[in-house]
């Protein structure tokens, strides 16, 4: 083969994968359907488009063959480093605007069947969600210089059930592959008002509406750039018109932090996945969805996990993602909860919300300081017989109760190396067997082991109490030695369950139980 004919294939490739990767990124990697926004003469008009409008779009703007070109021009990589390349000009070609709010109440939002078809100038004597999808698209046009814009308002035809579940499945994708993310804090004028804002607090100290629902979490922590907007569409951070990212500014992100118990880290670069369980279910707990199913489903991008779209299903969805979780994740600490237990399994958590008074932020990264130990039951699973698990089973005995109140969910035990207090959620229960499933012990061979041993003189270092399950089993004669014939119940209890070993050693052979 002669080297111009040689030359000639290798263009031809280039072509054909600079093609490939453009289809390829507008039909996996951008909305369904965007706002076009034109401009002519000051007279702003907006349409509502599909990917094949998005496709014909740029390429009638000979996007592909001007980044053909440039690549031409240099071939000095090959390979799937030459395709990460030409992904990455594809998406800096590709520009959307995409919008975080909080949704107005009752119907004032404007929906997919309610755009009108064709380019038009937005009707905003329709009222308050017509004027705020204006302000939206001017931004994106005016300041950020964008002719795709994309709000989950109108943007999602609601009543196609497939295309609702792969919006869902997509979002945090959506929300992070979009040259800017405009956040509008709907309730709060300027950055001084921000400033003022504490959780619990009310008036003109309450928290923005914004921080307390769910869906906006991921709308915080997915995009590369986000833009804070407040009450009045004005930059909390005023700036050159062309500074679309607010993470570089420790003002507001340290205020963000405090709000929404998002570690800095997190706000400047998060990567999705499932590791640090309790902590990212601290960041919902104190969020809350009109649906109940939304709770779950706004965690999807936030975990890296798929999972069916059900609307009806309630809490079952939650519980699913825990199974989902559950699959792929190996510390103790996803158990960090306590509160009402969900409906399908006792061992789990009803919602985000059970994980807030468990979770404690320097847990963070204890697990992974272990040294030649490991910390609990890194194979546990869910199965038909419930949770599989293996815990130091200790069993304890209940103090005397006779001096408090009939209707006092307290309950104190013992055992010859500790005792522990529980506020328990129920009826108090009689007649029964109680231990002690301790969670995050110490491995040693077969067994486990807990200790108060000082730093100095351990291997790993422990910051804090262990924690444990509170058990209980109606068998009069269960024996923590003999698991197989008793079935223990994981019992509900106010805070999580933590004990202080009184004796430098306590070691037992593990137990297997189902939960």
């Amino acid at each position: 083969m002669s080297a111009s004919r040689a030359a000639t294939d290798s263009h031809d490739s280039l072509k054909n994968l600079v093609e490939e990767v453009f289809h390829e990124y507008i039909t996996n990697e951008m909305p369904i359907r965007l706002l076009h926004i034109t401009k002519d003469s000051g007279r702003m008009t907006v349409q509502l488009v599909d990917r094949d409008f998005v496709r014909a779009h740029f390429k009638e703007k000979r996007v592909p063959d001007n980044i053909y070109a440039d690549f031409a021009e240099k071939m000095d990589v090959d390979g799937e480093e030459r395709e990460d390349r030409i992904r990455e000009r594809v998406k800096k070609e590709l520009k959307y605007v995409i919008l975080s709010h909080r949704w107005l109440p009752g119907n004032q939002e404007p929906l997919y069947h309610q755009v009108p078809e064709g380019p038009t100038e937005v009707p905003v004597g329709r009222g308050p969600g017509w004027r705020k999808l204006q302000n939206f698209c001017r931004t994106a046009k005016d300041i950020h210089n964008c002719e795709f814009a994309w709000s989950d308002t109108c943007c999602i035809d609601k009543r196609s059930s497939s295309e609702l579940d792969e919006s869902i499945r997509s979002m945090f994708r959506w929300y992070r592959n979009s040259h800017v993310c405009t956040a509008f804090l709907s309730e709060t004028a300027d950055l001084a008002a921000l400033q003022l804002q504490e959780k619990g607090k009310s008036g003109e100290k309450a928290v923005d509406t914004w921080f307390e629902r769910g869906w906006t979490l991921q709308e915080l922590i997915a995009p590369l750039h986000i833009k804070f907007y407040g009450a009045n569409w004005k930059p909390l951070i005023q700036g050159s018109t062309n500074d679309r990212n607010n993470r570089d500014s420790k003002v507001i992100m340290e205020k963000i932090s405090t709000l929404t118990d998002v570690h800095m880290d997190d706000l400047e670069s998060f990567t999705p996945g499932i590791d640090r369980v309790p902590e990212k279910m601290l960041w919902a707990s104190r969020r809350r969805t009109s649906r109940t199913e939304d709770m779950a489903y706004s965690l999807i991008g936030i975990f890296d996990i798929s999972l069916m779209v059900v609307y009806g299903e309630g809490n079952r969805a939650f519980f699913r993602l825990m199974e989902e979780v559950i699959k792929r994740y190996d510390k103790w600490d996803v158990f960090l909860w306590s509160g009402r237990c969900s409906r399908y399994n006792a061992a789990l958590p009803d919602d985000p919300r059970c994980y807030a008074a468990g979770c404690i932020k320097k847990l963070r990264n204890s697990v992974d300081r272990a040294a030649s130990y490991e910390f609990g039951d890194r194979r546990f699973a869910l199965t038909n017989h419930g949770l599989e698990i293996w815990v130091l089973l200790l069993e304890v005995d209940v103090e005397d109760t006779s001096e408090e109140l009939a209707d006092s969910r307290c309950l104190s035990f013992k055992h010859d190396h500790f005792k522990a207090k529980v506020r328990h959620i129920g009826p108090k229960p009689h007649d029964r067997t109680w231990a002690i499933g301790v969670l995050d012990y110490s491995v040693d061979g077969e067994g486990g082991f807990i200790d108060r041993l000082p730093e100095s003189q351990c291997n790993v270092s422990r910051e804090s109490p262990f924690t444990a399950f509170l058990l209980s089993s109606s068998n009069k004669h269960a024996s923590t030695h003999i698991p197989a014939t008793t079935k223990w119940k994981k019992e509900m209890t106010k805070e999580v369950v933590r004990i202080h070993s009184l004796r430098d050693h306590v070691e037992e052979r593990l137990t297997l139980l189902y939960l």
